[in-house]
């Protein structure tokens, strides 16, 4: 038998000893790069239910309120611009209705004589004036009495002022005809023009040259007093109180503005206002539009506008936020909860986190007390779950390490006591002795591998912690989301269904409205003709009244009473043809406006159509929104599903474990190795007498290895 070399091996327990020392170096396995982790598993426990419960929730959120904003901005463009339409159709008709006045003042030709005259071609004094009241005065105060607009009216001749000037205009007239106002309307020839803040007043004023209907020659100038606030009338709007409402010239001076706001002042946005309407322009189209702008105001405002006959601009401005108020709130309102829940899944997520890193931070570091050789620890968890059984493996580790030496120490004390028997049998003893060697490095091995299995555990456990947390906890927060939002869906689907319904009310209204005003078009025609029979009747009257004065004459001296009788008859009957007149003048302006209500109703009905449809695409939209929702949640089940494929984790968790009792059965076949050894030790220790001192020296060795475990606790 080949005599083995004990002072070598007694150098290689000491290389092992120093490499024990060592072991706070780890050392990678063969074909493995270390991986070093980043954040802690607390850390992505959190960061997980932060994620999932944050993302869906402001995902639908953001989504939801970006389309009801840009729905909504869609749907207020649509009406304002029908709005500006409107309003610039009746501010136009209050602008043509004076307008047409002054017209009605230049077609009369009783009116343009008389005027046309002065004191020289009159008798008297008293006829002129008798003249001018019967023949301007009359008219200007029939017309001021068919408009309530008119404030005045009068007529600037180089000499003198023909009607009634007010008190507030006097001496502001001298030396009109030298002012450029003056010369304003002589360019215009024989076009109306209109003027604003004159002569210190708020009054509006239009302005006309009268010519003589048989001469051509200038007369005067015309003037109509117009009241500013009855012109405003019409155009009270009720888009918030930030909104604001004015009359402005080409160059963005403002000429009037609704009350009880606050002053337009200086028009920032006046360039682009003016390239909206040259777009118009070259586009042919109406010079009635909106457009959004930010410029040289706080907030973002829609701009509506409507361009009229006398080249004034109807503007409105309107701050967006009147009309995406309460989306913002609601925004607000959703982010606000978002927060509220980023906080109880961050509060859920450390509670769950420390649930989880504690027993495993726990289970560390009583292996780095084994590392350091203490094998007493023991782990106070228990129970069936993963961090029990990781536990319970721990333990039985410890106590299999530790009856493992225990023995070994039994043998060492053994050899030890029957060194000095051993002289004979040295040389077998010293082979047996390499065998023991053997076997322990067996054993340490086995421990070795025991201990790598028991980390791949605590790994795979770790993995399937970070799966079940990172699905199982918060889907129910996705699923009552997307509840609450399929529920708040069907509330918008019933308020539109309601809003469908009383948009149909609405156009039969119109439509009952629009048959009305047909009905009085209809009467204004059998008034027309009424008329036309008490013109007749008035012609007739006075071919009578002729007649009458002519038998008067041929009568002669007896006659003179009657002709005088027959005078004034034809008198009423010219007067009675002039009011016949006048009459018809105003019906037929009565008429025409009367046509111009009918054509926007017929409009007006248009848009109620249009809103209609608006309505009907809208709620379809919101049924979508309920089948995606519905969506949502049925992704959200197969997901729930998906957590089946666990089971596989739990098995390589139980295969590792079976791995780790395996072994242990290795360390015990090798502890029998052991056993056989000694007792061929026994049999050969007549051979040994040579090696004892040798043995003596392995046998001190080994007590040094075993003073660096304990493994019992000192009382």
């Amino acid at each position: 038998m080949k005599k083995p070399n004990l002072e070598a091996y007694t150098m290689s327990l000491k290389k092992k000893n120093r490499g024990f020392n060592k072991s706070e170096n780890q050392i990678p396995l063969k074909n493995e790069k270390l991986k070093k982790e980043r954040l802690s598993i607390k850390v992505k426990l959190i960061l997980s239910h932060i994620l999932i419960a944050v993302i869906p929730i402001l995902i639908i959120v953001i989504t939801l309120t970006t389309q009801a904003s840009n729905s909504l901005l869609e749907k207020v463009n649509s009406s304002n611009l029908a709005y500006a339409t409107k309003v610039t159709k009746i501010l136009d008709g209050n602008i043509k209705s004076i307008e047409d006045n002054t017209k009605l003042i230049l077609s009369d030709i009783r009116l343009n004589s008389t005027v046309s005259k002065d004191i020289n071609d009159y008798d008297s004094s008293y006829e002129m004036t008798k003249d001018r009241q019967e023949n301007f005065d009359k008219s200007v105060q029939t017309l001021q009495f068919s408009n309530p607009m008119i404030k005045n009216i009068f007529l600037l001749k180089d000499q003198e002022i023909l009607g009634s000037v007010p008190v507030e205009l006097k001496g502001q007239l001298d030396g009109f005809f030298k002012s450029d106002v003056y010369e304003k309307v002589q360019k215009a020839n024989l076009a109306p023009v209109w003027f604003f803040n004159l002569y210190g007043t708020q009054d509006l004023y239009v302005m006309r040259n009268i010519n003589n209907s048989n001469t051509g020659e200038f007369i005067g100038v015309l003037v109509i007093q117009v009241k500013k606030d009855l012109m405003m009338g019409d155009l009270n709007s009720d888009f918030g109180s930030l909104a604001k409402l004015a009359i402005i010239d080409p160059s963005g001076q403002v000429i009037m503005e609704q009350k009880d706001q606050t002053e337009l002042g200086e028009i920032q946005y006046l360039d682009e206002l003016m390239a909206q309407m040259n777009i118009n322009t070259e586009k042919n189209e109406a010079l009635i539009g909106t457009f959004q702008t930010n410029s040289g105001v706080e907030v973002e405002n829609m701009i509506l506008y409507g361009n009229c006959s006398n080249n004034w601009v109807y503007l409105l401005q309107i701050p967006i936020s009147e009309f995406l108020g309460d989306i913002e709130k609601n925004k607000s309102v959703a982010f606000i909860l978002t927060l509220i829940v980023s906080l109880a899944a961050i509060l859920v997520g450390v509670w769950i986190a420390l649930s989880i890193s504690k027993p495993i931070n726990y289970i560390r570091k009583k292996l780095k007390l084994v590392e350091q050789g203490d094998l007493t620890v023991q782990s106070k968890y228990t129970g069936n779950h993963e961090i029990g059984q990781l536990s319970q493996s721990f333990n039985n580790m410890t106590v299999n390490m530790k009856s493992l030496l225990q023995e070994v120490g039994t043998v060492v004390e053994r050899v030890s006591t029957n060194s000095n028997d051993l002289n004979e049998i040295a040389k077998n003893s010293s082979y047996a002795s390499k065998e023991v060697m053997q076997a322990v490095e067996s054993v340490t091995g086995g421990a070795m591998e025991q201990a790598k299995d028991a980390e791949k555990a605590t790994g795979i456990i770790q993995e399937l912690v970070n799966q079940v947390n990172a699905t199982e906890e918060h889907f129910s927060y996705v699923v009552k989301a997307t509840n609450k939002t399929r529920e708040a869906s069907q509330d918008a689907k019933l308020t539109l269904e309601t809003l469908n319904i009383t948009t149909n009310d609405t156009i039969a209204l119109s439509q009952n409205i629009q048959k009305d005003i047909k009905n009085l078009v209809n009467r204004f025609q059998e008034i027309t003709s009424i008329i036309g029979m008490i013109d007749s009747i008035s012609a007739q009257t006075n071919l009578l009244a002729l007649n009458a004065a002519i038998e008067a004459a041929r009568a002669g001296e007896s006659g003179r009473g009657f002709a005088v009788v027959a005078d004034e008859v034809r008198k009423l009957a010219v007067q009675s043809s002039e009011a016949v007149n006048s009459i018809t003048t105003i019906i037929n302006s009565i008429y025409d406006e009367t046509t111009k209500t009918e054509k926007m109703i017929e409009e007006g009905t248009t848009i109620y159509v249009k809103q209609e449809d608006a309505v009907s695409n809208t709620e379809i939209t919101f049924k979508e929104i309920v089948t995606n929702m519905d969506t949502i949640i049925d992704e959200v089940n197969q997901v729930y599903k998906l957590l089946e494929g666990l089971d596989e984790v739990q098995v390589k968790a139980t295969d590792s474990i079976t791995s780790i009792a395996a072994i242990a059965e290795e360390s015990a076949a090798a502890i029998q190795e052991v056993l056989a050894s000694g007792e061929e030790q026994i049999a050969s220790a007549d051979q040994l007498v040579n090696m004892s001192l040798e043995l003596g020296n392995v046998i001190t060795v080994m007590g040094e290895q075993m003073k660096k475990f304990t493994i019992k606790k000192e009382v």
